[in-house]
């Protein structure tokens, strides 16, 4: 006899919540990219098609994190906004990191997959501490409390 599992799916579902965070965090990602950007080192490979990398990770995760807020106060829509903007400047970091190492690895500067692998974080720390700019973190900010705001305003808008 088989146990039958029934999962709750509604975190699943397309809401407005989602399109409205989605949308928000994608717009944080875009205006991200285009101030890091400049500031960039010239060398790295990879860095031209930043904006659009970034405003990616920010519809797959405000698509992922910003989820049920219609039961959200106005504080935790805040807080769920923030959270999303972390995870973006996490992933883009990755992926600025990954993109140096790639380039570092076509120069043969790693002794072998291990430190390559180790070497995408030390980068992308790097890069965090370039970027470490009162626009950048301003954008982050500003962007993660609004994307939470209006993913919560149109959860209760139109659910």
């Amino acid at each position: 006899m088989q146990r039958v599992v029934q999962r709750n799916i509604s975190h699943q579902m397309p809401t407005i919540a989602k399109l409205f965070g989605a949308a928000g965090m994608a717009v944080t990602g875009l205006c991200l990219g285009n101030l890091v950007l400049p500031v960039l080192p010239l060398m790295l490979r990879g860095a031209e098609v930043l904006p659009v990398v970034a405003a990616s990770f920010g519809l797959l995760i405000g698509w992922r994190v910003m989820t049920p807020m219609k039961s959200y106060g106005f504080v935790q829509s805040i807080g769920a906004g923030l959270r999303a903007a972390v995870y973006v400047c996490f992933w883009t970091l990755t992926y600025l990191g990954a993109a140096q190492m790639l380039r570092l690895s076509m120069n043969q500067q790693y002794d072998g997959v291990f430190e390559a692998l180790l070497d995408i974080f030390t980068q992308g720390l790097y890069f965090s501490v370039v970027l470490a700019q009162p626009q950048v973190l301003a954008t982050l900010l500003v962007g993660g409390a609004l994307s939470g705001m209006v993913a919560r305003w149109g959860a209760r808008r139109w659910s």
